[in-house]
């Protein structure tokens, strides 16, 4: 592990869970925001109900806005980049000013984008700001397990979310192969049996166009084992 204490170690790991928590889903909730311009009465509320947006509000506008903006939610955008921001703060020294700065940027614009009458439009600002700081891990990380950390955050997230959501199945295999190369790289302890287990699965012939509900809440129990 080198000079990264166990606080980093972990901090790294959640910096890189909280960024790609904060890309996917903006992605996935503006898709259900404009599922719900097609149809209020829709199944809208529901299909965010997974990530933990439970608000009780019947005004497709004010939900949304909660799921992006509110910082109290837990499972807003806002809250998941203030998480990210705190974590970037203290690891300046390692992944370096400049990737530090796009996290600080994409907190920045969300919250111009809340105050803004056009936040869809400005939201695309964040987008990028997310997707310049997983360039930047290259660029500007020096130290390799640290990079290879915040990377497996990346993927571990995206599994998560992909698998809670029903969505994307068929990235899984890329994302646990791509895990799969970087986790000893990484220096950090792991649970090997829930990621042969979980390459097991992904990889089975039948997957994703046969999996039941029942494999997804297997599949979820395996990624919360990995670390």
């Amino acid at each position: 592990m080198g000079s990264l204490s166990i606080e980093r170690v972990d901090r790294l790991l959640w910096l890189g869970r909280y960024m790609e928590r904060s890309y996917t889903t903006l992605r996935f909730v503006l898709t259900a925001y404009d599922a719900s311009l097609d149809c209020v009465e829709g199944n809208w509320k529901g299909q965010l109900e997974e990530l933990g947006f439970d608000q009780e509000t019947d005004d497709p506008e004010q939900f949304f806005r909660d799921c992006m903006f509110s910082a109290e939610l837990p499972a807003s955008i806002a809250h998941s980049l203030n998480a990210a921001s705190d974590n970037a703060v203290v690891l300046r020294d390692v992944i370096g000013s400049e990737s530090a700065a796009y996290v600080q940027m994409a907190l920045n614009d969300s919250q111009a984008a809340a105050a803004s009458d056009t936040p869809l439009l400005d939201l695309q600002a964040v987008t990028d700001c997310i997707m310049a700081f997983k360039g930047s891990c290259d660029d500007y990380i020096a130290n390799d397990a640290a990079r290879n950390i915040i990377k497996c955050g990346f993927s571990v997230e995206r599994l998560d979310l992909y698998t809670r959501l029903n969505y994307r199945l068929g990235d899984l295999r890329r994302e646990v192969q791509k895990l799969a190369s970087r986790i000893d790289r990484t220096g950090m302890a792991y649970d090997r049996d829930a990621l042969k287990q979980l390459i097991d699965t992904v990889f089975a012939p039948t997957f994703p166009q046969a999996v039941t509900y029942e494999q997804l809440g297997y599949m979820l129990t395996l990624i919360a084992r990995l670390f």
